[in-house]
């Protein structure tokens, strides 16, 4: 079969396309014809190996759609040819972390396209419990587009304990993760102040639910506490790290919180701990999402509550430009490989 590898680490053209054998399921796993995979910034991360390095050669692809062709021996085989999308987090499945649906928190967790080979492939290979049925009214690429950024957002939101009319800044919502966590937190009924990078992106930002959008830069903690006459938010969504963190400390109101769940930007940044007791913030972490959360965004997605933004469709063999429009930072939404 034809896959896109990362071989070593480095630039968007080390991407190689490669023909490799089609994987076989083990005795839990299911093989899945893949039709569609969906491009993120963890792929980026994982390629350039500068926060996160796994063993290579590494398959990227965290999110895909397709259409299971093989099951293995414990699997019920009346699931081949069921249409199904990727569930992101590899977990046990039945420790009490799992059995809450908070996999995310399972000693075993993972992440399908790093811990495992992912769906920048024409077959990939998960355990069953992680092909998820496609709603009907879901196409394949559109299955490929929510299931890693939404769902982490919704943990992240759970996290950080957003309340309906709080106010909640986002960084980074141009991209997967920042423009779900938009729609997301509007539904909830928070008020949302959008961090973006480029004021093209405004009017689709405010369509998506921000009531203000701020570009970043070292001077969006002020114009945030502007716009909430001085306060601050009660939440920041901080998932850029180093470049933006002082920034995001700097914008929380007195008992705001900052839920981290990414370092898109690097691991170190300063924290001025003055401001954390005499305002009495909370930093709190975040890592990957549960099947509760994912349950929760699909639900949101099949009844249209909210509708994640395809930027661009491209095919698996142009990966690396994918790579270089979501590193460019102009993007809105999410980039989809079909295969």
């Amino acid at each position: 079969m034809q896959a896109v590898q990362i071989q070593q680490y480095g630039a968007a053209d080390t991407l190689a396309l490669v023909d490799v054998a089609t994987p076989a399921p083990g005795p839990d796993d299911v093989v899945v014809r893949v039709h569609a995979a969906g491009v993120n910034r963890l792929d980026v991360l994982l390629r350039d190996g500068s926060v996160f390095q796994v063993p290579l050669p590494r398959i990227p692809g965290t999110d895909f759609a397709g259409e299971i062709v093989e099951a293995g021996a414990n699997v019920d085989r009346r699931r081949i040819g069921e249409r199904v999308f990727a569930a992101p987090i590899l977990s046990c499945g039945h420790c009490e972390h799992c059995l809450r649906g908070e996999d995310n928190r399972c000693s075993h967790f993972g992440t399908v396209g790093s811990t495992i080979d992912g769906g920048y492939a024409q077959f990939v290979r998960v355990p069953s419990r992680n092909a998820v049925a496609l709603p009907e009214a879901l196409d394949y690429v559109r299955g490929a587009s929510f299931a890693l950024t939404y769902a982490t957002a919704a943990a992240m939101l759970r996290r950080g304990r957003l309340a309906a009319g709080e106010s909640v800044m986002i960084l980074g919502a141009n991209g997967g993760l920042g423009y779900a966590a938009v729609e997301l937190a509007s539904a909830m009924g928070a008020r949302v102040i959008a961090i973006g990078r480029s004021a093209d992106t405004d009017e689709a930002l405010r369509r998506a639910g921000a009531t203000a959008v701020v570009l970043a830069g070292p001077a969006m903690a002020d114009e945030v506490r502007e716009l909430t006459g001085g306060r601050g938010v009660d939440l920041v969504f901080e998932h850029v790290g180093a470049a933006t963190f002082e920034q995001s400390v700097a914008a929380l109101a007195m008992d705001g919180r900052l839920v981290l769940g990414g370092v898109t930007t690097g691991t170190m940044a300063p924290l001025d701990l003055k401001a954390v007791f005499t305002r009495r913030l909370e930093v709190l972490g975040c890592r990957g999402s549960g099947r509760r959360d994912l349950d929760h965004v699909l639900d949101l997605v099949a009844r249209e509550r909210v509708r994640p933004c395809i930027q661009q469709v491209l095919p698996l063999a142009q990966a690396a430009q994918a790579h270089r429009l979501l590193e460019s930072g102009v993007t809105l939404g999410k980039i989809i490989l079909t295969v």
